[in-house]
Formats: structure tokens, sequence, C-alpha cells
């Protein structure tokens, strides 16, 4: 018998050997059923949720009290899984978007998954309208309907205020003239309003068309924003020496005394707020400021209401696009790191607005219909400036030009 012969048959043999005697320690046990496979009874919200932010409460049998035991899938990619218990899970959706995903569980020591729900997620953020790459998007509004309007450029020309409709195609409101404005609000006449970094308020009848130069101001006065009270007057603001109110029935001008580069301003629950850079105590700082504004729309004193160089204090960012929720939350388009912050009622405390899915800079603000915020992003890396809808779950305030 030679050497490769004898080699073998030891082989054979132990091979024989093997199968008759049990293995200590095995790792396969054929009689081994698993734990009971995890069991989905409810969710909520029952329908669908946003991608990427939504909190689901997931209820059924089964899970296990051990977080890193629940693996919760929708659609394709994992949810964050936020709390456990053996009857339910909290998680946060993943950034996935589809109208019939697959909800599913599995759980460690489980060999099945659970059974499937089909559920929804929506963007909570997205691109709005149809613009391309070419058009640049800088001052918005919206109308009582909820449609956005847009102030375009072109390669530093003019494209026009470009409404766009709720499916996302644009129709011409203002025809190409102005290569861009950096404000625009509808009055309580149905008129839109218009700045540009001039000391002049152009406007634009009812139903669009051609804007007229319809009122000039202090010369060497700049202004970027306005609003409208309760009362029916028109705030203008820009880098000046003081915030300007305007009667638009007699366009009668009054000044408030209040030197600071102004990039914004909202009225809101009795008093007008403005973002601004400004000195204070020698010191450059980013900051909103509000003012008591009483029944007959004058202006109280100056009040430091969010120290934005402090309370945010993020490399070197300042307060940009300002406005409200119906509850008291203020939104704050910063060109630091968050792209748009959120600021507590009375101004005690912030967090960022969907950390990771929103790219700085929150350039300016349009509450359109329901919970949709929209906002001029600005160019950044190899995003291109752009008009953004967000979900934000919340009412925006009311708009007090939106009466018409």
């Amino acid at each position: 018998m030679n050497y490769k012969t004898i080699i073998a048959t030891l082989l054979i043999i132990l091979l024989f050997v093997s199968c008759e005697e049990d293995t200590p320690g095995s790792l396969f046990d054929p009689d081994e059923r698993g734990n009971p496979a995890p069991e989905i009874t409810a969710v909520d919200p029952p329908d669908g949720s946003l991608a990427g932010v939504g909190i689901i409460t997931i209820t059924g049998n089964n899970f296990s009290p051990i977080l890193h035991q629940n693996m919760v899938y929708i659609g394709t990619r994992a949810a964050h899984v936020l709390e456990a218990s053996e009857t339910q899970l909290v998680v946060r959706a993943p950034n996935e978007i589809g109208d019939t995903l697959r909800l599913r569980v599995a759980v460690a020591g489980a060999i099945a998954f659970s059974n499937e729900i089909v559920y929804s997620l929506e963007p909570a953020i997205e691109l709005h309208g149809t613009l391309t790459d070419a058009q640049t998007p800088w001052a918005i509004a919206a109308d009582i309907d909820g449609n956005v309007y847009v102030s375009i450029s072109r390669a530093g020309a003019s494209d026009g205020v470009q409404k766009v409709k709720a499916d996302g195609t644009l129709e011409e409101y203002v025809p190409p003239r102005i290569p861009r404005y950096d404000g625009m609000k509808f009055g309580p006449d149905g008129s839109l309003y218009l700045v540009r970094n001039l000391r002049l308020i152009a406007r634009v009848p009812p139903g669009g068309g051609t804007e007229e130069n319809w009122l000039p101001l202090r010369v060497g006065t700049r202004f970027v924003d306005m609003d409208f009270d309760e009362h029916g007057y028109l705030w203008v603001v820009g880098h000046n020496d003081a915030i300007f109110r305007v009667d638009v029935g007699d366009q009668s001008v009054d000044e408030f005394p209040f030197n600071a580069d102004i990039r914004s301003v909202r009225y809101f629950d009795g008093y007008l707020y403005v973002s601004a850079v400004k000195d204070v105590n020698g010191s450059t700082t980013s900051g909103i400021w509000r003012f008591a504004v009483d029944n007959a729309s004058n202006l109280g004193e100056q009040e430091l209401y969010f120290h934005f160089s402090e309370q945010y204090g993020s490399n070197n960012a300042i307060a940009l696009a300002i406005t409200f929720s119906a509850d008291g939350y203020m939104y704050v388009g910063t060109n630091g790191p968050d792209g748009i912050i959120v600021v507590n009622p009375g101004g005690d405390g912030w967090e960022s607005l969907y950390p990771g899915l929103i790219l700085p800079t929150g350039m300016i603000f349009a509450w359109g219909d329901g919970p949709n915020l929209y906002y001029t992003r600005g160019e950044t890396g190899n995003n291109n400036q752009a008009l953004i809808r967000i979900n934000t779950q919340r009412e925006g305030a009311p708009y007090y030009g939106l009466q018409y």
C-alpha cells in the first residue's frame, strides 16, 4: 500500500467516526426553533410618515427590550430604533421615499421576520418647481392659494417673477426686466410689493404684469425685506439707521431709529422681529431683536430676543431669514452648518431643523399652505442655489398681507 492510499484510508475512517458521534459544542441544533417571530399589530401614524425625520410607534408582540436586538426595515433601509419594549418600538423613519414600502421587524434570536405592513414615507424636504440649473431663485412669496412666486435670474440677467403652481410648473407673473429682487410680499390689496437693495419699493398689480416704481424712500437707504402687520402697515428694512413704516394707502412714511444691517423682518403676535447684525457694547453681534407694536403701529423699545452669536455661535455664522409657526416657534435661516434652526418660544433654546437633511444657506422664507415652508437655499459646494419645500409638521403663523 503506497503513501497516498494510506492517507486516503485514514481520512475515510475519521469521517465515519465523526458521523457516528455527536460533536460537543456543535453550533447546529436540528431541534432549535428560535424565539417566537415578532408580530406587528398597529403602527402610528397608521398610513405614513416623513422620510428621515418621522417618529413611528410600532405596537405588537415578541420584540426585545434591548434596543440593538430589534431591527426595523421600511423599504430597503433600516430605521433608527429610539425606544424598545417587548410590545412596542419607537423608531425614526429612514430617508427612503415611497407609497408602498414594506415595514417589517426582525429580532435577534427569532428566525423569522414579522408580518409586513404596507407603509408610505413622504419627503420632508425636496426641490420645488421645475426650475432648471440655469435659473437662480432669489426672493419668494406665497399667495392665499398656496402658490409660490419666485424672482429668478439667469446668467446675471432677469427671468422675471415666476408663479410656481401646485404641480411645480412655472407661469410668468412679472416679465423679465429687473435682474433680481431680494424681498417680495403680497399686500392686503392683492398687489405684490418688491425691494432689491435700493431705496425704491416696486409694486405689481393683482394678477401680475409689469412692476411700477411705486415708492422711493429716503436718499441713501437700501431695502432687502418687508412685512405687513395686522393694522395694514408695511414695514421695510435693510442696512440703514432706521426701520421704515409705510402706509400703503397714502404712501406716508415714518421712521423708527435702529442702526443695523437688517436681513429679514417678520410681524408676529404683537411684535416686530428683525434679524440683524449690529454693534452691541463694542462687539459685532448677530441676533434677533424685537419691538412691541401698539395699536397705532408704533414701535416700543428694542429687545434682544435671541442672541444668535452667543446662543448658536458656530463658525461666525449669522442669522438671515426669520419666520414663525402658529405656535410660536421661530425658524431662522443661517449660513452656518445648520441651514435652518428652530428657536423655542421665548427665545430660550434652539435645535437644528431636520439635521443632515437641510443644507445652508437659508436665505429667504415664505410660508405656504399648511405645514409647507419654502426657502431659497444658497449655493453650497456642488449644490446650486435652489427653491426648497419643507414639511415642517407645523402650521405657519398668520400673514397679514394675505387678506385680499
